[in-house]
């Protein structure tokens, strides 16, 4: 894939149409006198760093945006220089997704797969399906590139013992929840289990700047159907607390300000919550599904494109293909799914390096043929809004493992039953057991299409929900909210990459 093609042409094009039109406007005269108006400076050097990114010139046009930065603060023009340092930023993202280069990428393929051929291995890197881009004239490769032939070859995943021996953990524990009674037809939400989760944040004083604003936004959990009672229970200290946590919002989270000139020792924050999550069991009639109300906002905002969930004339092709003539929404969905459990294989992805770029997941999807959770949840989503089903991608965080991991699943929506899930990701579970009958791997993969385990934490309920209040600059996962995002207006450095490695969060089980 070359690094120029789609977002970035799209983000370089429109600030060099945006300079176009700033230039040809005082060529004319426009407003009051006839004084021709000059590009600074700042301006033209910013424009060249654009085109330099553009191509792929990372080194180049870092370089260059930084002398733009430093001649829009000469210019007193904080607001451009600050855009200047978030173009900087969204490269070392790039960069960072994508560091290999050639020889690195064999020297990592050699100790990930010392068994495999060289022959084999180069075959891999001549075919040019490993993830990578072309920074300054060079092809670099994803970091987790081994991790991602593992997944798409099930013989070298299940060479992996470690691997094997996860999953199948994770296999057997939703195998026994499947096998327990469901309850009554009508009921949706069964055996709750309530958790309690703490964020601990604790950096170091001289790790931060000594003066200026830093913005906190923790995830929490929210209230929504199969997550009825969600509280708060303790914030320490509460001073920096802007606002109520937003628990009955789109979007969980716990806001806060720091006024980094008064903080006299090291930050030091603790956030608990508690929430109830019930299994989803949904038992649906096609023939009692109502009519969409096709005017409503409900309607209207789950069939939208748009983000990360972009519905592509290429996408909706795909989509009523796969539907053909079947207008039942909720066989229709079911179609989906199984399209996308059969046919996008699991894979883990460059998520911060696609939206400096301007890539929506569901596009990377349907081009690419893989995702993991998030972006095969979003692709599921597009094509369910492509042909006319409200849906979204929900999610924040699962238990599996008994501790809070990112993980992201669907939902669409059907008059007379509400809103019901599907999990592709947890369905492709199967495919990577040994020993499993077809038969078995059938019953675990429908499973995840109308049915949910309780070892979940809703955080958000659409991809791209915006923070409460929104990030006035740029935070590094725009489509999902799984750990603490940050803004620091005098960080040099991306908060995140930064702060990160001071935070941690525990889950503990209440009752079940």
């Amino acid at each position: 894939m070359e690094y120029g093609r789609q977002g970035m042409r799209k983000k370089a094009g429109l600030f060099l149409a945006l300079v176009s039109v700033v230039i040809l406007c005082a060529s004319i005269g426009c407003g009051s006198g006839t004084t021709t108006l000059q590009a600074s400076t700042a301006e033209s050097l910013a424009e060249e760093a654009a085109a330099e990114m553009e191509q792929g010139n990372l080194t180049s046009a870092a370089d260059l945006y930084q002398q733009a930065r430093e001649a829009y603060q000469d210019e007193g023009d904080e607001a451009g220089a600050r855009e200047c340092l978030n173009h900087i930023q969204d490269m070392t993202m790039i960069e960072l997704a994508y560091p290999l280069s050639e020889d690195e990428l064999r020297e990592k393929l050699e100790g990930s797969f010392p068994d495999v051929p060289e022959e084999e291995r180069e075959s891999w890197v001549a075919s040019g399906e490993l993830e990578h881009i072309t920074i300054d004239g060079e092809p670099h490769y994803f970091y987790d590139v081994a991790s991602n032939i593992r997944f798409r070859n099930v013989a070298l995943f299940q060479d992996d013992a470690q691997l094997v021996s996860h999953y199948e953990m994770g296999y057997d524990e939703l195998t026994e929840i499947m096998d327990e009674p469901r309850g009554e037809p009508w009921q949706s939400y069964t055996r709750p289990i309530t958790y309690r989760g703490t964020h601990t944040l604790d950096v170091p004083r001289d790790v931060l700047p000594a003066s200026g604003l830093l913005k906190i936004w923790f995830p929490i959990a929210i209230i929504t159907g199969p997550q009825p009672a969600v509280r708060v229970t303790s914030i320490t200290p509460d001073t920096y607390v802007v606002g109520p946590p937003s628990i009955d919002e789109d979007i969980g989270v716990v806001y806060m300000e720091v006024h980094l000139e008064d903080l006299g020792g090291d930050l030091k924050i603790d956030v608990q919550f508690e929430f109830e999550h019930y299994e989803q069991h949904f038992t649906v009639d096609p023939g009692k599904v109502g009519a969409y109300d096709t005017e409503g906002a409900l309607y209207q905002e789950y069939t939208s494109s748009g983000g990360n969930i972009l519905v592509t004339p290429e996408i909706a092709e795909t989509a009523r293909e796969v539907v053909g003539n079947e207008v039942n929404p909720y066989l229709a969905a079911q179609k989906l799914n199984d399209y996308v459990v059969d046919n996008i294989t699991y894979s883990f992805m460059p998520h911060s390096a696609l939206w400096p770029r301007g890539e929506a997941e569901s596009v990377y999807v349907h081009e690419n043929r893989h995702g993991d959770c998030g972006a095969q949840s979003m692709y599921f989503t597009s094509l369910c809004r492509a042909v006319g089903i409200p849906a979204r991608t929900t999610g924040g965080w699962q238990l599996f493992t008994g501790k809070f991991s990112g993980h992201f699943w669907a939902e669409f929506f059907l008059p007379n039953y509400g809103w019901v899930p599907v999990d592709p990701t947890a369905a492709e579970i199967a495919d990577y057991i040994p020993g499993l009958s077809d038969a078995e791997r059938q019953d675990f993969k429908d499973f995840f299409f109308g049915n949910q385990d309780h070892l979940r934490c809703v955080v958000q309920k659409d991809a791209d929900v915006a923070l409460i209040p929104p990030a006035a600059e740029p935070v590094m996962l725009v489509a999902a909210l799984q750990q603490p995002a940050y803004n620091c207006d005098t960080m040099e450095e991306i908060p995140v990459a930064v702060l990160g490695d001071y935070w941690s969060m525990q889950a503990e089980v209440l009752s079940d």
